[in-house]
């Protein structure tokens, strides 16, 4: 991390960095705030990445999880801080290309087909019952349970799952506006935590956003267009719009949640549980998400070994 030396956040000194080894010492419980909290960098850096990368206000979020944030990103340097952005979209980048890689595979894909209940013999899941049908399961067969926390919850009773969420809002513009150098731009002290520009598009992300539920959509985008307008410098009638509220976008990332995180196995034979919710270390991300579909591929490998 020796960009600390050249480029620090302004208002800050070195020494300030110092405390970001107090995350890797910190008592089990402890909040980002309280063990950072109080300096120009926290408010300036560390708070927001916390926001953002935790999805969970930073008096509650976990010290922990928030480590595991920081160790993989600023304490290995700017080149891993370097964001990637999907060219076209998220549904582009993987989920098209992992349905083209099944398919050619002769994996099916089959939507619109909820799985309803399991049916557990001897300590294995020997079918599964959706709506007006039943899928029987060869005995080489692997399951791996993918779904919402809640779900889980349903489809295997017993399991301990989180329980709290946290909101995102997405807010976005018909609107034309310069780039810039990395196409979007982080606020500090506004509505609005991230700005995306793309071409005829700006679009505002808001994590832990709870507080914003109750909002009407048109009053959280009269809040946002201000401070679009004050961080691009522009003055304009708010465009066309559209507002996503996504209600349990992830767990919240407390002390309570992250003992209720369940591990890939759960006593069932050929069977493991994936989702960022999982007991992965890290928080609700895509990494998160990532970590959790190899664990549950090696456990298949294995219970097939």
């Amino acid at each position: 991390p020796w960009w600390i030396l050249r480029s620090r956040v302004p208002g800050t000194r070195l020494r300030d960095y110092l405390a970001l080894l107090r995350l890797r010492f910190a008592k089990p419980g402890t909040s980002v705030e309280a063990c950072l909290g109080g300096t120009a960098l926290y408010r300036r850096l560390l708070e927001p990445l916390a926001v953002s990368g935790l999805n969970t206000q930073a008096g509650e979020a976990l010290a922990s999880l928030m480590w595991a944030v920081v160790e993989g990103s600023l304490l290995r340097g700017g080149a891993a801080c370097v964001p990637l952005v999907p060219k076209i979209g998220l549904s582009e980048s993987f989920i098209d290309p992992a349905i083209a890689w099944l398919a050619a595979r002769g994996g099916t894909l089959r939507t619109a087909s909820r799985v309803s209940s399991l049916t557990i013999r001897d300590h294995r899941v020997v079918a599964l019952q959706l709506p007006g049908a039943e899928v029987l399961l060869a005995p080489g067969d692997g399951v791996v349970m993918a779904t919402p926390p809640w779900v889980a919850a349903e489809l295997t009773p017993g399991l301990s799952v989180p329980d709290r969420f946290e909101s995102i809002v997405n807010i976005h513009f018909r609107f034309d506006a310069e780039p810039g150098r990395a196409g979007f731009i982080g606020l500090v002290g506004g509505t609005a935590e991230w700005i995306f520009i793309k071409p005829g598009i700006v679009s505002v992300t808001i994590s832990a956003a709870n507080r914003l539920l109750a909002k009407p959509p048109e009053d959280i985008a009269a809040l946002v267009w201000q401070d679009i307008e004050k961080t691009l410098d522009i003055v304009a009638p708010m465009p066309a719009m559209r507002v996503v509220k996504e209600k349990r976008a992830t767990f919240a990332a407390t002390a309570a949640n992250e003992a209720k995180r369940p591990n890939a196995i759960i006593g069932l034979s050929h069977f493991a549980v994936a989702g960022d919710f999982t007991a992965t270390g890290l928080p609700a991300t895509i990494e998160g998400a990532i970590r959790s579909g190899q664990t549950a591929a090696k456990a298949l490998c294995a219970f097939a070994a």
